[in-house]
């Protein structure tokens, strides 16, 4: 272990000295200027006083002016040279209140998705009563997870794309999360059932044949279990599944089930971030765990549709490793005001709405639709058709291409969003292509009208990026300055700078020495504490 080095340690103590006169210095030179506004009150009524002919308030008042100019004197000489007193605070600058969001959210383009799923998000928010963008991205989530496996869209410069969707929507408990999907997922969640009565026979036969099996038979094959969707699988779960099928969605109207779970434990959630990365951009899946061996899964697909209370949706804007990895700039996320308290009694059934009804025939048509499979592949690799863009599709994407990417430059508005602005376009690309393709599973173009809608959803998202970017990492900042001042006016009057990195919560010791610094310096810089020698002395009754 390196020596501490005296020299460095008395210069630090001096700065911290020399810190907190000159704030002790700034006070009083700002006393003295408000007192001199004063003296200049008084020093015009005692000339109006004398121009009045009473002497007896002239007096009063020109004796006040020399009392307040003495005052203002020392407050200056002290300004110039003075040091604090062992008793003086600044003034205290308090933390705001967690009031959460400032900026309320725009509404959800229904429009934008084209008559069928527009028409149908609109009637589950209507029928439902849940928020506008948790009914769109439920829609929109499960309109991806079916046209996934049948094409990728081709940008302009001839890269394609899968047509995944990650999409997650906040809302409390009561919000009718789980409502909403469950007509939004209706056919989805019908053929689930379908491929699970199917497994269970044949696991019932399976079952049977290797009781039945003899010497010197050959052993039978475990079948296989399928499904369209999984709410609460391990990232091991989810790649176990696409071993034997093409596409999956995993989709969680209870998003702790995903994001609280084994896989986004802190050991795990590198590598599975890492998964769900790989399987946004359509790569090969590489898994390697022990007792399973090695998998590579080429041509799969996997759309990601997690509804979150606003608490872990908080946590997960504020996690340094979603953000820097680039999990979140992949997310299309939202945060609708609550509709609780204007849901009167309707009595009306989602399901028997003509929107509805329309949306889950058109559903079950692009779930029929059978997707084609790589040649001398191992018998689920995807060769998905190109799906291109027409002229005018083409011209509307390099226009919007063109726009986001000069609002990216230094000083400008998605100059602090560049992750997720930098996969705008290719956003709105995969959305045009879900759409075009819901509307037309055959369809080998997208469209002007389409890509408009498209962009115009992106737009949505991307405003929605912004404002709950912005106010998650504030408000997990304001947090993590409250936890350390607390715990810190739990330690007593004065706290050690040693003690203040071994021993604080692990929401703030998890900054390390750097991130608890700025923490420090933000804290004094409000007047809770200051710097005493190697220690922090805490300020009271606050």
């Amino acid at each position: 272990m390196n020596a501490r080095d005296p020299h460095h340690d008395a210069a630090a103590e001096l700065a911290q000295v020399n810190a907190t006169t000159q704030r002790y210095r700034n006070d009083c030179a700002a006393q003295a200027q408000a007192m001199r506004r004063e003296l200049a009150e008084l020093d015009a009524r005692t000339a109006r006083a004398v121009e009045a002919g009473d002497a007896a308030l002239a007096a009063k008042t020109s004796d006040a002016a020399a009392t307040l100019a003495a005052q203002i004197h020392d407050l200056e000489e002290l300004a110039t040279r003075g040091t604090p007193p062992d008793d003086w605070w600044p003034e205290l600058i308090a933390l705001d209140d967690d009031c959460g969001d400032t900026e309320a959210p725009k509404p959800f383009p229904f429009a934008a998705l084209g008559d069928v799923l527009g028409h149908a998000a609109q009637a589950i928010a209507d029928t439902v009563q849940a928020p506008d963008a948790m009914a769109g991205g439920s829609v929109l989530a499960a309109a991806a997870l079916a046209a996934q496996p049948l094409a990728d869209v081709v940008l302009p410069h001839g890269q394609r794309k899968p047509l995944s969707l990650f999409i997650v929507t906040s809302g409390a408990s009561g919000d009718r999360k789980s409502g909403v999907d469950d007509v939004a997922c209706v056919e989805i969640a019908r053929r689930s059932k379908i491929q699970s009565r199917k497994h269970h026979h044949a696991m019932e036969a399976y079952r049977e044949e290797l009781a039945a099996r003899q010497k010197g038979d050959p052993e039978p094959q475990e079948p296989k279990l399928q499904t369209l969707t999984l709410s609460n699988a391990t990232v091991e779960g989810a790649a176990r599944l696409l071993k034997g099928q093409s596409s999956l969605g995993v989709f969680s109207a209870e998003g702790g089930e995903i994001f609280g779970g084994h896989s986004m434990k802190d050991a795990n959630r590198m590598g599975s971030l890492a998964f769900y990365l790989k399987s946004w951009g359509g790569e090969s899946l590489t898994i390697m765990r022990g007792g399973s061996g090695f998998s590579s899964l080429l041509g799969r697909r996997l759309s990601l549709s997690i509804m979150v209370q606003p608490l872990l949706l908080r946590q997960l804007l504020a996690d340094p490793l979603a953000d820097g990895q680039g999990f979140l700039a992949r997310c299309l996320i939202a945060q609708p005001i609550t509709m609780a308290g204007q849901r009167p009694y309707r009595g009306e059934n989602p399901a028997d709405h003509p929107a509805v009804q329309d949306y889950a025939a058109c559903m079950a048509r692009l779930l029929d639709t059978t997707p084609t499979l790589y040649e001398g592949g191992d018998g689920c690799e995807l060769n998905p058709r190109g799906l291109s863009l027409d002229a005018q599709a083409r011209a509307l994407w390099i226009a919007f291409y063109n726009a986001i990417e000069a609002e990216q430059a230094d000083g400008k508005e998605l100059a602090d969003a560049r992750p997720f602005a930098s996969k705008a376009a290719e956003q709105a690309a995969r959305i045009a292509g879900v759409i075009t393709l819901f509307n037309d599973p055959e369809a080998l173009e997208v469209g002007a009208q389409a890509m408009d809608g498209a962009i115009q959803i992106v737009g949505f998202y991307l405003n929605e990026h912004l404002r709950l970017m912005g106010t998650g990492k504030q408000q997990q900042a304001d947090k993590r300055l409250r936890t350390l001042l607390e715990w810190m006016q739990a330690q007593g009057q004065f706290v050690s700078a040693a003690l203040v990195l071994q021993k604080t919560p692990r929401a703030v010791r998890s900054l390390k020495a750097k991130g608890i610094g700025l923490l420090l310096e933000e804290l004094a810089g409000r007047g809770y504490i200051r710097p005493i020698g190697k220690e922090w002395e805490v300020r009271r009754g606050v």
